[in-house]
């Protein structure tokens, strides 16, 4: 599956909870205010602080065929765009792991 397909997959899945959804394809004309939930890539979230950020997949990185030093700094910059709750789906169906930034923080900043 494509990230364009996942992309959408996800928004899908959002809308059919009638949750509002935004798709962001680009950095510009960001309005954190709206009160949508916004699909987008990692790279496209770079630059962007968020309250809150999920990252899907995430116990299924690297790919084949992906360079691990990549994934886990595109990784790593996605995570610190959360300014207040960071999850994670780390595998299977239903699998998540929530954090608060707070707790996130002080786990980084130990380990480097």
């Amino acid at each position: 599956m494509t990230m364009a397909s996942n992309r959408y997959l996800c928004a899908r899945t959002l809308a059919q909870r009638e949750l509002p959804v935004e798709i962001r394809l680009g950095s510009g004309d960001f309005d954190p205010s709206s009160n949508k939930v916004k699909v987008m890539t990692k790279k496209v979230r770079k630059g962007l602080e968020l309250p809150g950020v999920a990252l899907p997949g995430v116990g299924h990185m690297p790919a084949a065929r992906e360079d691990g030093k990549e994934v886990a700094r595109v990784f790593y910059v996605a995570a610190t765009r959360a300014t207040n709750r960071l999850v994670m789906g780390v595998g299977g169906p239903g699998l998540l792991l929530s954090l608060s930034t707070q707790n996130l923080s002080s786990r980084l900043v130990k380990q480097h």
